[in-house]
């Protein structure tokens, strides 16, 4: 009996050896990604009032998530997330984005929108089509119907995202302070 309880109580500590380193890194990742999103995740709500905690009557809202490559390395490592952000993350160190910022975007659309890439601004600068880097067919502007989600990738030139400084980010007259990550 004794050497029955000592075999399980060897067999029960090997096991704890072997499962503890693996399963800390799942969720230090976890964290790690929630940290890098809260630090690089803008939400701006178009055409809203603000009442409290909640905004009101928006035609909808744009999530902007700023792609530098501590996030795109966690993305890449990371199960679980939104599929387009993963589909997006593709862009990260493409041609297109040679000394330029990276940037990715949900738009949803709460009430019918005509959505114009010049209407988006990032740090005082507007965008152009040519900004505008992923597929024309998954792009949101013209005409978007209320309950739609669209995803896109765009790019900012970098002198109008310095490390540390707080700029400006939104569409049209709706605009989030953010302070770009160190």
């Amino acid at each position: 009996m004794k050497r029955k309880s000592l075999f399980l109580l060897v067999l029960l500590f090997a096991f704890s050896i072997v499962a503890y380193p693996v399963s800390l890194p799942a969720g230090a990742g976890q964290n790690d990604i929630n940290t890098l999103l809260e630090e690089r995740q803008i939400d701006c709500w178009v055409e809203g009032e603000l009442f409290g905690d909640l905004i009101l009557g928006s035609r909808g809202t744009i999530q902007f998530i700023y792609l530098d490559s501590k996030l795109s390395k966690a993305i890449s490592g990371e199960q679980g997330l939104a599929p387009w952000v993963d589909d997006l993350n593709q862009y990260f160190g493409s041609p297109e984005t040679k000394k330029k910022v990276l940037f990715i975007a949900n738009l949803e659309a709460n009430k019918p929108w005509t959505v114009e890439e010049g209407k988006i601004s990032v740090g005082g600068y507007y965008l152009t089509q040519k900004d505008v880097i992923s597929s024309s067919w998954r792009n949101p502007f013209g005409t978007v119907d209320a309950g739609t989600n669209w995803q896109f990738a765009f790019v900012v030139p970098q002198e109008k995202v310095r490390h540390g400084t707080e700029i400006m980010v939104g569409y049209g007259d709706d605009l989030i302070k953010w302070r770009v990550p160190k």
